[in-house]
């Protein structure tokens, strides 16, 4: 279970490759015909895909912290995008174990998320999750 030993642990996914045919899957799949997104550029929920994804399932499956899934809820997540991402860019995408406290039987544990395009070093996502985990 984690604890506060296990704050400032961080998990990196460099290289992170933004597929343009993914992104505009999804971008359709939002906005069907109308011209929500600018050409080439990816829906800001494709997050989840370079950002999320690749940093959380390591924390997910790091032993050494041992996050038990079937007690896992997601409490609330926040992004903002300081840079649009297109497909094609390449990322690193990070995760960090920003903050882990127990309230009532419960172990709150705060995610800082970032990813940053290679080409230019510019930070394309950053977010915070709370994950709220029950018992052992």
């Amino acid at each position: 279970m984690p604890d506060v030993s296990h704050i400032g642990k961080r998990y990196e996914a460099p290289g992170q490759v933004i597929e343009a045919p993914q992104a505009a899957a999804l971008a359709q799949a939002i906005a069907g015909d109308s011209p929500v997104f600018a050409e080439g550029a990816v829906p800001p929920s494709f997050a989840a895909v370079y950002c999320l994804f690749p940093t959380l399932g390591q924390l997910f499956m790091d032993e050494e912290v041992g996050i038990n899934l079937a007690g896992l809820v997601h409490g609330e997540q926040s992004f903002e995008w300081p840079a649009p991402v297109y497909g094609g860019d390449v990322v690193d995408s990070s995760c960090e174990i920003a903050s882990v406290e127990e309230k009532r039987g419960l172990t709150f544990v705060g995610i800082d998320c970032e990813a940053i395009r290679q080409s230019d070093k510019a930070t394309v996502c950053r977010g915070r999750a709370l994950m709220i985990i029950r018992g052992a």
